[in-house]
């Protein structure tokens, strides 16, 4: 008489279908597992690593570039601005709508690039720096309208 059926196993499930939901049980379970690992990692030794990994520097962000300008051309426009910290690349983006969105168009390695081909209308860039750390917010919209 002390121990569970199949039957008591029933009732426990039903019950706990009907406080969490079937669309729960996965992400109750899925903290669950994770709660129980921390546990262990902690147990293990893993605090050791969680005390080395805080003491480590923080990554340096990587700031949008500034100072960007536009000036137009003949079908194009000839874009450049200030070098942002810790870029290795940039990434140029252009749209034919103020605010976006924009649609990358190339990504270089230096600080100016001439967007050509272009035919009439008035077209938005910006510009976002890339390095290790991933890639910076846009630069602030320049527009040019080539000739």
């Amino acid at each position: 008489m002390g121990e569970f059926s199949i039957f008591h196993w029933l009732v426990v499930l039903a019950v706990v279908l009907i406080f969490f939901g079937g669309r729960r049980i996965p992400e109750v379970m899925k903290g669950l597992g994770e709660g129980i690992r921390s546990f262990k990692d902690g147990m293990s030794g893993g605090a050791a690593t969680a005390t080395a990994t805080a003491t480590a520097p923080a990554p340096t962000s990587i700031s949008a570039p500034g100072g960007v300008t536009a000036k137009p051309g003949h079908a194009q426009v000839a874009l450049s601005w200030n070098a942002g910290a810790g870029a290795s690349s940039y990434n140029v983006k252009r749209s034919g709508t103020s605010g976006g969105p924009y649609a990358l168009i190339v990504s270089t390695g230096t600080t100016s690039y001439t967007d050509e081909g272009l035919a009439g209308g008035t077209f938005y860039y910006v510009i976002s720096s890339v390095g290790t750390n991933g890639e910076s917010a846009n630069s602030v919209e320049v527009s040019g309208t080539p000739s």
